[in-house]
């Protein structure tokens, strides 16, 4: 904690308490079976709830909305998740994966993640989708090399467009889900994987790291009332993140809430 807020840190950066307690979460969540549990919470995104956004949905008249709530809506996603996990164990906070950093670009997957020892929970979650789907998430990733590198990012980072950065951002999302393939690499399954919540602090992250250079409001006024539906949240309720509770480790820029 930091000022009252949840402080979200490097997954490479935990200390041994900080992964300790993370893992327990985890493993306590996975041990649940109705709507607190792991199965319950990794089907919203996929199977069988399916309320993910990516990329601009569907929608009923089978045309593409005009708006894409890619960053918002697994924002809210984020946030309720993390607060399911800390009533586990409140010591617990979401880490982020940055995968463009060069201690990913030697190891891949985090150590943290990948170690088979004691049973490790981040290692793998299971997935149940009656009636077929009933065993845990595996991965097959590709070359460590192959991970989005720095300067990619930081172009994306650099857009002061807000749908520029939210697509392009998306993209190199996208890129990390096949890399890391095997289950993360299928929508219905991604979530599962207990590496998909840390993937997804790092887009957080990011757009966090970009409203510092480019305002909290700095979205299309259009955006603001729409609904971030199964949670009782709109758009314009998840824009500043302190706001939701909790910050990101390592931030030395204040955010302008004015802008």
């Amino acid at each position: 904690m930091a000022n009252g807020l949840v402080l979200r840190k490097n997954i490479s950066s935990l200390q041994a308490d900080e992964l300790a307690a993370l893992r327990d979460a985890y493993a306590k969540m996975m041990a649940i079976t109705d709507n607190r549990g792991w199965v319950s919470w990794a089907g919203i995104h996929g199977l069988p709830q399916e309320k993910c956004w990516h990329h601009y949905r569907v929608g009923s008249s089978m045309d593409p909305e005009p708006y894409n709530l890619f960053l918002p809506w697994h924002r809210a996603y984020m946030l309720f998740f993390e607060h399911t996990f800390r009533d586990q164990n409140p010591a617990a906070a979401l880490p982020w994966w940055d995968w463009t950093s060069d201690l990913s670009h030697q190891e891949g997957i985090p150590a943290a993640f990948a170690t088979e020892d004691g049973g490790n929970p981040l290692a793998h979650g299971p997935i149940v989708v009656p009636p077929d789907v009933d065993r845990v998430t595996q991965r097959s990733p590709g070359a460590p090399g192959d991970l989005p590198d720095s300067a990619t990012y930081n172009s994306v980072l650099g857009l002061s467009s807000y749908t520029d950065f939210s697509d392009q951002l998306e993209d190199i999302h996208d890129q990390v889900h096949g890399w890391t393939s095997g289950d993360m690499g299928v929508v219905a399954f991604a979530a599962f994987d207990p590496i998909f919540f840390s993937h997804h602090c790092m887009i957080d992250r990011s757009w966090y790291l970009w409203q510092l250079q480019n305002g909290v409001n700095n979205i299309p006024s259009s955006y603001l009332d729409l609904p971030l539906a199964p949670f009782s949240l709109t758009v314009k309720d998840v824009l500043n993140v302190q706001s939701l509770g909790y910050d990101y480790a390592a931030a030395a820029v204040s955010v302008n809430v004015n802008t």
